[in-house]
């Protein structure tokens, strides 16, 4: 794959993103040039001078870059401020309507969002896990369920409640329990509104996040709803931003193993006109013709879910291949031009925000805004592990193996260490419980009032004692091998993310 191939556009994407972030940053959401930012971030996806390989193109940009933890830590923070903005936190009855000029900006990043999530599970899945995303879209779909329906309140709805359904079009088993788990079904269930387009999105949620058969049974209204929307975006292959093609294939499949649906969308010739659309529609699986077996016969309902289950995989697997493929290609832009500066040099004064202590010269183990990584000696090689992790997220990091220099007092580099830090990491074990060091460290944390981050780096030990009485009932990461280290460190990762926010600190990416 030749840099030539997208090079320029993936390059000129990769600036437009990094403009709208800095431009973020500033509180210059009002200004016409973020506006213009969110243009290009939405037209990013379907460029003038679409390159022959768009859809390598696009999965890369949500892989390489949107997916990169700089970026989209600072994505999410976005959309939540402009969610904030379209309806406030404020709202209530006697104020009933939003903020019009902000509902458009935040459908235009929820658009842009969505079209992304198509193309990568990896950027799908980050969003899912997201507490800040799926917080403020439930916040959203709250309000708006108690509102009077205004013309700009409609699209943003069925836009909303189309990125849900098209991450659970992956069919993944943690995406519905993630969404279910937020109440969102609950929520989406008392919703009265009669337009055409949300009650079907409400409908396709509903599809994807059922927990008995008898849940997918579709009122005449309903069925009528979805075949004709089949009919226009399936059959008539009209493309639709709210209701893809696969995606109603695959709830036509979910609908089917209700018996009293299936025998009504039989009824209505869905099968006749499935069995004359041309392979291409089945996204390199068996789409099409698993999905006229199971509307056209008999098929138990453990035996079509099953055969559901495995196309989903298929399907899943088809997406990660091509995510691998494209991080071989060429790097385009350093990932470092995507960080956000701590102070956007974009003509602002500073922000009140800013941290007032500064890194001085020379002074090693004097940082701000750091991760600091506390744990015992005998755990270092998973420390080292998780310290690379981390760096390679630019995320700015604290451990003794690097801070430590031989002249200046041990406990007064970590005393400095830990008042410094904006959030720790205390990777408890055994040792760690029994090391004299790792308790004062553990104890100033809890002095100062920092926020920690418990991991538990040895398996199936217990806190008691002193470390027992600091952890109480915290939730703890285990990273003491039970679980894939890639899956933990995503957890970390979020929760990094969460603490920060929740916490008001500032956690710094190297520059």
């Amino acid at each position: 794959m030749s840099k030539n191939d997208f090079g320029e556009l993936y390059e000129a994407t990769s600036k437009h993103i990094k403009r709208l972030i800095i431009l973020a940053d500033s509180k210059k959401y009002a200004t016409a040039e973020f506006g213009e930012s969110l243009k290009s971030f939405l037209n990013s996806y379907s460029p003038e001078d679409a390159p022959t390989n768009i859809t390598e193109y696009r999965t890369k940009v949500a892989v390489d870059i949107l997916s990169k933890l700089s970026v989209f830590n600072n994505l999410i923070s976005i959309y939540r401020e402009l969610g904030r903005m379209a309806i406030p936190l404020s709202y209530s009855t006697f104020n009933p309507l939003p903020c019009e000029k902000w509902v458009l900006k935040l459908m235009e990043f929820q658009q842009s969002l969505t079209n992304y999530m198509i193309v990568s599970i990896s950027f799908t899945q980050k969003l899912i896990k997201s507490d800040i995303y799926l917080t403020e879209v439930r916040r959203i779909l709250h309000v708006i369920s108690t509102m009077r329906m205004s013309e700009a309140i409609l699209p943003l709805t069925t836009l909303i409640i189309c990125a849900l359904n098209t991450a659970l079009a992956y069919e993944y088993n943690s995406f519905t329990k993630i969404l279910r788990d937020y109440g969102l079904r609950n929520i989406l269930t008392r919703y009265t509104c009669h337009d055409p387009k949300i009650k079907l999105a409400i409908n396709i949620f509903l599809t994807f996040t059922y927990t008995d058969i008898s849940q997918l049974h579709l009122k005449e209204q309903y069925v009528e709803l979805f075949v004709q929307q089949f009919h226009y975006t399936v059959i008539g292959r009209r493309k639709n931003h709210c209701f893809d093609a696969s995606i109603l294939i695959k709830v036509l499949r979910l609908l089917a193993l209700n018996s009293e649906n299936r025998i009504e969308l039989v009824n209505r010739d869905i099968v006749h006109h499935l069995i004359l659309l041309p392979d291409s529609q089945s996204y390199g699986t068996n789409e099409l013709s698993t999905t006229i077996h199971i509307l056209s016969s008999n098929v138990p309902v453990i035996d079509a879910t099953q055969e559901i289950l495995s196309l989903a995989e298929a399907y899943r697997s088809n997406i990660a291949e091509l995510e691998e493929k494209v991080r071989t290609y060429f790097e385009g832009v350093s990932i470092d031009e995507f960080l956000l500066p701590t102070e956007p040099d974009i003509g602002d004064d500073q922000s009140e925000d800013t941290p007032s202590v500064v890194v001085e010269e020379g002074n090693t183990y004097h940082l701000d805004g750091h991760i600091m990584i506390s744990y015992s000696h005998n755990d270092y090689k998973i420390a080292l592990k998780i310290k690379e992790s981390l760096e390679n997220e630019e995320i700015k990091l604290w451990i003794d193996i690097e801070h430590m220099v031989q002249h200046i007092n041990i406990l007064d580099a970590m005393a400095n260490a830990v008042e410094n830090a904006a959030i720790v990491l205390i990777l408890f074990s055994k040792s760690y419980q029994d090391s004299d060091n790792a308790r004062s460290e553990a104890e100033r944390t809890r002095q100062l009032n920092k926020p920690a981050i418990f991991l538990r780096v040895e398996p199936k030990f217990v806190a008691s004692g002193w470390l027992g009485f600091i952890m109480g009932a915290t939730r703890y990461i285990d990273f003491s091998g039970k679980y894939p280290f890639e899956e933990k460190f995503e957890e970390l990762c979020t929760t990094i993310l969460e603490t920060s926010l929740s916490h008001s600190e500032e956690v710094w990416f190297c520059n």
